[in-house]
Formats: structure tokens, C-alpha cells, sequence
């Protein structure tokens, strides 16, 4: 019952962690595009960097890794809601890579393809929030309804494994960097 819980902690708290990393990053965006006229577009080039980076781990989190796969299995009651998770996931990948793409004409034509890249960052951002928002409010209130309390253990197994090979990759970085 005690991994059953951590399973459902876990969860709950990456979900919250990367809420508040969304909030930062949409501040930092709003931040670099106060004032058009002296926007930096090394800023530019470093916040959609960030944003790949960060959809990066959105898809590497316990939520996308672990409980959608069981959540597919075990039921057909979420399919609804895990496609449109998965279209709005679809949409903010082809954001991304038509910001990346809009960033390389900005730096080739100028300024005038701004507006489009700022409009295109928010938009990213909104649908990325929505997305997390309903995996949260929607699709997390589903696990212990839908699985058992051992798919539930077998999931914060899992976690607990995930975040012990996290824990050693990092213990290795840092006595790399010391040794350096």
C-alpha cells in the first residue's frame, strides 16, 4: 500500500513540478518579448531552446512513461481523453519545429517574422499547459479507479527504479566534474 501511495505522489508532484516550470518559462517569454523594438534574439534562440529541452522531459516524465501505457491497457474509459492528449501533444511538437524554423528566418530576414515566432511561443505554451492541466484534473483521478492497487505497486516499482538510476547518473556527473 506504501508504493501504492508513493506511485500516486510521484505522480502528482512531477505534474506540479513541471507546472511551475511552464509558469517560469512562459515569464521568461513574456519577459523577452516586453519591447519589441530592443528584443534580443539570443534570448530568443535560448527560450525555444529551452522549450525543446523542457518537451523533452514532458515526454520523458513517470505520467507519459508509465501510467498512460497501463492506463491503455488496463481500460478503454480514457481512450477519448488520451487522444486529445495525445493531438494536443501532436500540435505542440509541430509548434515546436515550425519555431525552430520561424527563429532560423527571423535571423535570416530580420524583425519581421517576430510577431509570428511570439505568437507561435505562446501558443506552444497554452497547449502545453492545457495538456498537463487535463492530465492532471482528467486523466490522474482514473489510476486508482482503474488499475488495481498491484498495477499501482508495479508502477511506483518502476518510479522508485527510475529515480534510483537518476540518483546514480548523477552521482556519476558530479564525481566526473570533481575528478575533471
Amino acid at each position: 500500500m506504501l508504493t501504492a501511495t508513493y506511485s500516486l505522489l510521484a505522480i502528482s508532484s512531477e505534474q506540479q513540478k513541471a507546472q511551475r516550470v511552464l509558469s517560469r518559462l512562459r515569464q521568461s517569454i513574456a519577459h523577452i518579448w516586453k519591447n519589441l523594438q530592443e528584443i534580443d534574439l539570443a534570448d530568443v534562440e535560448s527560450a525555444i531552446h529551452r522549450l525543446v529541452q523542457f518537451d523533452r522531459v514532458v515526454g520523458e516524465r513517470k505520467m507519459a512513461r508509465y501510467v498512460i501505457p497501463a492506463l491503455k491497457s488496463a481500460t478503454r474509459e480514457a481512450d477519448g481523453l488520451l487522444e486529445e492528449l495525445d493531438a494536443l501533444s501532436g500540435f505542440c511538437i509541430q509548434l515546436l519545429h515550425s519555431l525552430q524554423q520561424q527563429a532560423h528566418l527571423v535571423l535570416q530576414q530580420g524583425r519581421a517574422k517576430l510577431k509570428d515566432l511570439r505568437r507561435a511561443m505562446e501558443l506552444y505554451c497554452s497547449n502545453l499547459h492545457l495538456r498537463l492541466v487535463r492530465e492532471e484534473e482528467e486523466l490522474l483521478p482514473l489510476v486508482p479507479r482503474v488499475l488495481s492497487g498491484e498495477e499501482i505497486f508495479e508502477l511506483g516499482v518502476q518510479f522508485l527504479s527510475d529515480d534510483g538510476k537518476r540518483l546514480e547518473h548523477r552521482a556519476a556527473t558530479l564525481e566526473t566534474e570533481e575528478l575533471s
